[in-house]
């Protein structure tokens, strides 16, 4: 009798465990921007106009990647992740892992990179930006497996 329970219970788990799994599906996105000359220590935003930037985001910088053009923003958001490398472990790359949806939030889950083993040394501040389609949802951000912030309230002009 105990070996069919721990059977059936096997079967459960696998089975709520595969369906949350599915519940999720992945978010088409394009990235506008990325390097490690960010002017922002550390900052996960999500724009939905042009003007979001115009507050953390310095005129050379907008210009230099072309934040201020309207057209990113048609039925379109930014999501703008910034990450400075405090611990000097030599990351100098923001490369994503994944952007997934389900009915309650987006997920963006990134991993932090050393692809430059020269520059160890300098203070960098690795960036990207990406679009995705414009949505109400929370964000979440989840870097090297560890969720690190999410939006809890979310401002759109209308």
């Amino acid at each position: 009798m105990k070996k069919c329970f721990v059977v059936l219970l096997t079967v459960v788990v696998t089975y709520c465990a595969s369906s949350q799994n599915s519940s999720m599906s992945k978010v088409e996105y394009a990235i506008i921007a990325e390097g490690k000359d960010a002017i922002i220590p550390d900052l996960h935003i999500t724009c939905f106009n042009k003007y979001f930037n115009q507050d953390y985001l310095s005129p050379d910088f907008r210009s230099r990647y072309n934040l201020n053009t309207k057209e990113l923003y048609k039925k379109k958001m930014l999501v703008e992740i910034f990450r400075n490398d405090i611990n000097k472990k030599g990351f100098d790359k923001i490369e994503l892992i994944k952007v997934v949806e389900n009915n309650e939030s987006i997920i963006v889950e990134y991993k932090h990179i050393n692809s430059d083993r020269t520059n160890d040394v300098l203070n960098l501040c690795a960036f990207i930006i990406i679009q995705l389609p414009k949505s109400k949802k929370q964000i979440k951000f989840i870097a090297d497996g560890i969720e690190l912030s999410h939006a809890k309230d979310i401002y759109i002009d209308k």
